[in-house]
């Protein structure tokens, strides 16, 4: 079995550099391990016409055109397309559920949708005639059921998946000659990010507070309180973090706990993007205590699990009583970290997530296989 898989980033740069040992497999959606399964993967090039994609940014409805064309004229055999995200193969879908696009569609869905309207329009056009719905979680899943009757076969759930082995790699005998002596909270990431509500917290927190994120999502509020530290690349304003990923996890290993606040308004919490969700996983798998806006989206509740504490959106208040609560009780906030690397290891990790992802991609091939020889 062969497939074609993209996503809204570059997939072919993130792969190479996961084979040479620099990036995370969980950034690509489970796809590096799917070999190990039976399942070649044909990695699609990011970017080939300059211009459709420029139509594509003007046009997000209509996902990314360049890719999606050359896809429709792409001659090498695959049995199916997979698709990190649900967005990019809008055209495709709608070629697929008219009969005219053989090839069948899974996609990764990250985000609820408010049964309004045009999301109607846009589900009933760019989506129903997708082959597998891969639900980052249950709220995605029973969103899709309940509110646009997506039919029940159509739907997966597909969790976290942390590449735990990337992050043991990195790990600096530095770093965890500090790991009882943390000096820091750490927040980091750039998409959907509340800074100002976390630094203006910790105004009133008296503990170095360290923030890595892109000059776009940075802090705007006036006279950042001198335990704040915030870190960016000018010169690239929707970049990510300036730090490598191997300074990156050594920073995480020093770190007290995580901070991630998340911006979102009211009338998007119950359709909000699973913003956040890498960030989780990632302080999980380096087994830390996190402290979080609430993002209703999520299938791993880190209260009832015990690794952490919620906060509700602009929540200054509740930033300041739960930072505190962890900094006055170490030993419960070690112990938040120590479950949260259980919990990595024992179901939210890549090898779970991919063997899941190889048994559901299988069976939208046999699948159409089934069907085709009927109607034949």
């Amino acid at each position: 079995m062969k497939i074609l898989f993209l996503s809204n980033a570059p997939m072919d740069a993130a792969w190479q550099k996961w084979e040479q040992g620099d990036y995370p497999g969980h950034r690509l959606f489970g796809a590096t391990h799917l070999p190990k399964y039976g399942i070649d993967v044909d990695v699609l090039p990011h970017i080939k016409y300059m211009r459709l994609k420029e139509i594509s940014d003007r046009i997000k409805v209509l996902g990314n055109l360049d890719q999606q064309l050359r896809i429709l004229f792409r001659n090498s055999p695959y049995d199916l397309v997979y698709s990190g995200d649900d967005l990019n193969t809008s055209v495709l879908t709608l070629l697929r559920y008219i009969g005219l696009y053989k090839k069948p569609i899974a996609v990764v869905v990250h985000r609820a949708f408010k049964k309004n309207f045009w999301n109607k329009v846009y589900i009933n056009l760019f989506m129903k005639g997708k082959d597998k719905f891969l639900c980052r979680s249950s709220v995605i899943r029973d969103n899709l059921r309940n509110e646009f009757s997506i039919p029940e076969e159509k739907l997966s759930v597909l969790e976290l998946g942390v590449d735990l082995s990337f992050y043991e790699s990195k790990k600096k005998g530095d770093a965890r000659g500090q790991k009882d002596n943390p000096t820091f909270i750490l927040s980091l990431g750039k998409t959907y990010r509340d800074y100002n509500t976390l630094v203006k917290a910790f105004s009133e927190i008296h503990y170095p507070l360290k923030i890595y994120c892109s000059a776009d999502s940075a802090p705007t509020v006036d006279n950042i309180p001198s335990n704040v530290e915030v870190h960016y690349d000018p010169e690239h304003p929707k970049g990510s973090t300036v730090l490598s990923f191997e300074e990156l996890i050594a920073e995480y290993e020093k770190a007290y706990a995580i901070a991630i606040p998340l911006d979102i308004p009211p009338e998007r919490r119950d359709s909000v993007t699973l913003t956040g969700n890498m960030s989780l996983g990632e302080a999980m798998a380096m087994g830390k205590a996190v402290v979080m806006t609430r993002n209703k989206q999520f299938s791993v509740d880190i209260e009832k699990e015990g690794i952490g504490i919620y906060v509700e959106p602009e929540d200054i208040k509740g930033w300041q009583k739960a930072i505190s609560y962890l900094l006055e009780h170490p030993q419960e906030t070690k112990e938040m970290g120590t479950r949260a690397r259980k919990l990595c290891e024992s179901k939210y990790n890549l090898e779970y997530f991919s063997s899941r992802l190889a048994e559901e991609l299988k069976s939208v091939v046999k699948e159409g296989s089934v069907q085709q020889t009927t109607h034949t």
